[in-house]
């Protein structure tokens, strides 16, 4: 098989597992059914990625690149720190619209998956929110804090939300996240 075949077999096997685990989650997606999809074996699947966590957790990275690409290009057309804080709270509102419950349940709320995946989207989450703190505190729209500090309790918050969130009514999920970015930003600010 040339290195161009194996590269489609494997989008191809990524792209369908991206498109059964956000509809059915990690739990209920099944090996068989992405490889069938993708028209591969199993075998060539496993070939590519170990493990249905494995691919999971690859298809997960592939979707917070692509959060964080347009996360940065909705914070990028703001002018004040508050707005870019802003943008971010409603760009994770809006796209969380996009995902099943059981997407965003497995992938933070199965241990051993959150804790593979974590880093990766804490790395990126970390970065851009340390930056938009960082200006807003230099202009003088938000208090003065410890940037580290205040970066890992917004950041909490994320990781809080999965035992809290309303998965059931979009409405009051969005209400609820509402709330939350509207406290977030009430604490930093002199508003």
């Amino acid at each position: 098989m040339s290195e161009r075949q194996s590269e489609r077999k494997q989008r191809r096997i990524i792209e369908e597992a991206e498109r059964h685990f956000l509809t059915l989650g990690l739990r209920a997606a099944s090996v068989d059914q992405i490889a069938a999809a993708a028209g591969v074996s199993k075998v060539t699947l496993y070939k590519h990625y170990g493990s249905k966590d494995d691919l999971f957790v690859e298809c997960v990275r592939r979707i917070t690149d692509r959060h964080f690409l347009e996360l940065e290009a909705a914070v990028a057309d703001q002018t004040s720190a508050a707005d870019r804080l802003a943008a971010v709270f409603a760009h994770n509102i809006e796209s969380r619209s996009r995902y099943r419950p059981a997407f965003i349940r497995d992938m933070m709320g199965i241990p051993h998956i959150w804790d593979r995946v974590r880093v990766f989207r804490q790395t990126k989450a970390e970065a851009l929110i340390t930056s938009i703190l960082e200006s807003g505190i230099e202009t003088g729209e938000f208090r003065d804090m410890h940037l580290g500090h205040t970066t890992r309790l917004v950041m909490s918050f994320g990781e809080a939300v999965p035992r809290l969130y309303p998965y059931d009514d979009q409405q009051e999920a969005e209400r609820f996240l509402q709330s939350l970015y509207g406290f977030l930003t009430g604490a930093l600010t002199y508003r």
